[in-house]
């Protein structure tokens, strides 16, 4: 069974986050590099724009004519932007990849919900309890890592 491209994106795109946060850490905390997550987020800005200008580069693509479409990018690179420097600032403070991780990804369920309600994007019948075991494990994992 050949396993679907975006299967194997998705795995890419995994150890990639899971990897950029102990990059993070090691530029930010002042056990290592001490850089200060303000200026630690503009660097990281850098290597993104280079990733980003690649991709569009080798995509070839036109620029897109939609306003709403446009806007809506800015939004969510807002968005990245926003709860990514906030994470900086907490490992930049002390905290513990290994315990801040766990806490911020579940944004996995956030993403679920507005999926559902705002995109309409409903789970098929024999899917909802799987979500539902998936969540629960999700918060109780959160918290069994995350809180002493």
């Amino acid at each position: 069974m050949k396993m679907p491209t975006w299967v194997i994106f998705g795995i890419i795109a995994s150890l990639c986050w899971g990897s950029y946060i102990v990059a993070s850490k090691v530029a930010t905390s002042e056990k290592y590099f001490g850089i200060n997550p303000a200026w630690a987020a503009l660097f990281m800005l850098v290597g993104i724009a280079i990733v980003f200008v690649i991709g569009v580069l080798k995509s070839g693509v036109p620029m897109p004519v939609s306003k709403p479409g446009i806007g809506f990018a800015i939004l969510s690179g807002f968005l990245w932007g926003l709860g990514m420097y906030i994470s900086l600032k907490a490992i930049g403070i002390g905290a513990d990849v290994a315990k801040l991780t766990p806490l911020y990804n579940t944004n996995t369920l956030v993403t679920v919900l507005l999926g559902i309600f705002l995109l309409h994007e409903l789970p098929k019948a024999g899917d909802i309890v799987r979500i539902i075991i998936g969540a629960v494990l999700i918060v109780v994992g959160a918290v069994l890592v995350s809180f002493r």
